[in-house]
């Protein structure tokens, strides 16, 4: 499952919250400069804006929520101690967001995932994670619902958790997020032809053209099956991507990269990687993978 600190990809970057009534000059450029270098993966660039922001309007709850994630991404190649103090500062961000608007999804989600996931000692706790799962459903059933199936399975309640996913699914018809994490499930599980099958239905659904290929060849890449067919649906997905939407052109490219690796195929791999690093400069991640690929 994704973690709280959403991605790739996780992450979409969620709904905005409250604004004052006048935000202070510059502010909304701070917040798209904020927004911007959480999706580039430019970290220490998304600190800084999200502290500028904060600073112009200390209850805005959209800056909060995401000057949280930009903590908590940092935190994530951090020493010890400055993942403790980086994630203490993140989960307070999300506290402050949601106490600015109660009704903001994207904090609370981010909460309910740090909650469900963080000790006691840092802020967190399934107790806590479920509350605000709980608020969440109230408020969007599918997202709701993928957070109770995401605590379901810390717990280790398998049967749960996929009602749960699949409740998600059917309360967003017609939706990727729901699908998205039935499949996850599935391919945690390594029930990977039930997988398979949710995305080749999806060609019909009225989703983002370039995401039933993308999500197929994370399956194989996670199956190590149908590698070779994996890269046609890449290629296929690559200009879909490049016409908006998601996943982002340096997803595919970072997507494609991986199933030249696993087919040995050395070369193309490291200039799939390069590709997306030139779209996405600041994954410190994928500059990591590039880097061992040149050893």
């Amino acid at each position: 499952m994704r973690s709280w600190y959403p991605a790739a990809a996780v992450l979409a970057l969620l709904a905005s919250g409250a604004r004052a009534a006048q935000d202070p000059p510059g502010f909304d450029a701070t917040v798209v400069e904020l927004r911007a270098a959480i999706e580039a993966g430019e970290l220490e660039k998304a600190v800084r804006a999200g502290e500028k922001a904060i600073a112009l309007e200390p209850r805005n709850s959209e800056a909060l929520d995401l000057l949280g994630r930009a903590y908590g991404l940092t935190a994530r190649d951090s020493q010890l101690l400055e993942q403790m103090r980086l994630a203490k500062k993140a989960r307070d961000c999300f506290r402050r967001a949601v106490e600015a608007d109660p009704s903001n999804v994207a904090a609370l989600v981010d909460l309910a995932r740090y909650d469900m996931q963080a000790p006691a000692v840092l802020g967190g706790g399934k107790k806590k994670a479920k509350e605000a799962a709980d608020r969440v459903l109230a408020l969007e059933p599918a997202r709701g619902h993928i957070l109770l199936g995401e605590l379901a399975q810390k717990e280790k309640n398998i049967d749960e958790a996929e009602a749960q996913f699949r409740r998600a699914m059917a309360a967003d018809a017609g939706g990727l997020r729901g699908r998205r994490a039935l499949s996850e499930f599935f391919v945690s599980r390594k029930r990977y032809g039930e997988a398979r099958t949710l995305w080749t239905e999806a060609r019909g659904v009225n989703l983002p053209a370039a995401v039933p290929g993308y999500e197929l060849a994370g399956i194989a890449l996670a199956s190590g099956e149908g590698l070779a067919p994996a890269l046609e649906d890449l290629e296929a997905a690559l200009p879909r991507a490049e016409s908006g939407g998601e996943p982002s052109p340096a997803e595919v490219h970072e997507r494609l990269a991986r199933v030249y690796q696993k087919l040995g195929n050395r070369a193309e791999a490291v200039a799939e990687l390069q590709s997306a690093l030139t779209l996405a400069p600041g994954r410190a991640d994928w500059r990591r993978n590039l880097d061992a690929l040149k050893k």
